[in-house]
């Protein structure tokens, strides 16, 4: 094996198959990069996998010789990225890979490829394209909501919803829901799976604004991702999702909109003295006013007032200051509209308006309060 590479060029690949790399596992395998290099292609193939998400890329560049090694995948990003910002010169050289930029030199160990699982390519045939800006955007709005507990299995994925002209991305961990829902018409058959969040977090990473569409392949146990030189493959969760639409409760009485920035900014400043066992932040409504409150028994206390425009009579309710500023973060409209109903039960969160062929929501569940 031998190439030369800008360090550029092969630095942002090699840091974006690195993320895919398990920092421990029993299987030692697991923590290489496999590299190919193809003299007759030009072209440098680095692929790695945790057994749950795969990843492959390419990178053309000058290839003198073909070959094939898995290289420690940390050992090799750090050395890339240490390298000055100049052409990089690789070779197999007595049993190690022998890396040179100007006056640096680096001998690093490998591992013998052969051990490396086999990522195979897809039979793209079944695939369909998708407008990448928006499959991104349905990510970025329901990500967050991902549970990070594996109790649950189906809570730990996004669940897609393809049928006819709708489509909908839904996550929740049971304290927070998001449901983005947009129309389009996609040539594909009705889709219905659970995406593990480490597979679509690292399309979303991908997405540029050179490339206007992702092709997507939905299989049954797997979904893969091709999109500008990059190939994500990863396994499903096999789940049974619950039924989020019987815990969304859209008739809501209490309707209040206010302005995003200030109201993120004084729950910034309230939440200093806030609790660290549940985070939680009173908002006091009456007309024409929001108090946010909070206090710890050994900080103290805060408090700050907003002017709003509100008719709802007295009204208070709790939440954790941490998932609220989350939600309004998200929300695209300088004006959030939130709907509630009484202190206990769920909260809605929308823009104050949307494209025509978009719809989105945000679910958060209170806090109790003490006089609850």
């Amino acid at each position: 094996m031998k190439f030369n590479v800008h360090r550029n060029q092969m630095l942002q690949k090699v840091q974006f198959i690195n993320s895919i790399v398990p920092v421990r596992n029993p299987l030692q395998i697991l923590t290489n990069i496999l590299l190919e290099a193809d003299s007759e292609k030009g072209t440098i193939r680095l692929a790695a996998t945790d057994l749950e998400v795969s990843a492959v890329t390419e990178i053309g560049c000058d290839v003198i010789e073909s070959g094939k090694i898995a290289i420690p995948a940390k050992n090799f990003t750090d050395i890339i990225r240490a390298l000055p910002d100049d052409q990089i010169h690789c070779m197999l050289d007595n049993k190690m890979m022998n890396i040179k930029c100007r006056q640096s030199e680096f001998s690093l160990i490998f591992a013998d490829p052969e051990d490396f699982p086999e990522i195979p390519d897809r039979e793209w045939e079944n695939s369909f394209l998708m407008n990448a800006e928006l499959f991104s955007k349905l990510i970025e709005k329901t990500s967050f909501a991902v549970s990070e507990h594996i109790g649950r299995p189906a809570f730990s994925g996004i669940l897609w919803e393809l049928e006819n002209t709708t489509q909908k991305m839904v996550a929740t961990d049971g304290k927070r829901l998001s449901k983005y829902e947009t129309t389009l018409k996609l040539d594909t058959d009705k889709i219905d799976i659970i995406m593990p969040i480490k597979g679509v977090n690292l399309v979303r990473r991908i997405i540029h604004d050179d490339v206007s569409e992702i092709k997507i392949l939905p299989e049954e146990s797997a979904i893969s991702f091709e999109y500008d030189s990059y190939k994500i493959y990863s396994r499903l969760i096999e789940a049974n999702y619950p039924d989020y639409e019987a815990v969304i409760p859209y008739d809501n009485s209490k309707v209040i909109e206010i302005e995003v920035e200030p109201f993120i900014k004084a729950i910034q400043r309230v939440s200093l003295l806030a609790s660290e066992d549940n985070y939680k932040v009173v908002l006091n409504f009456k007309p024409n006013q929001l108090k946010i409150h909070s206090e710890d028994i050994d900080k103290g206390s805060a408090e700050e007032v907003l002017d709003i425009e509100s008719s709802i009579e007295k009204f208070q309710i709790g939440f954790n200051y941490k998932y609220l500023i989350e939600i309004l973060n998200l929300i695209d409209t300088d004006v959030v509209k939130m709907k509630f109903e009484n202190a206990l039960d769920p909260c809605l969160f929308y823009n104050i308006e949307y494209p025509e062929d978009q719809q989105n929501l945000f679910l958060l569940m209170p806090l109790r309060l003490a006089s609850d």
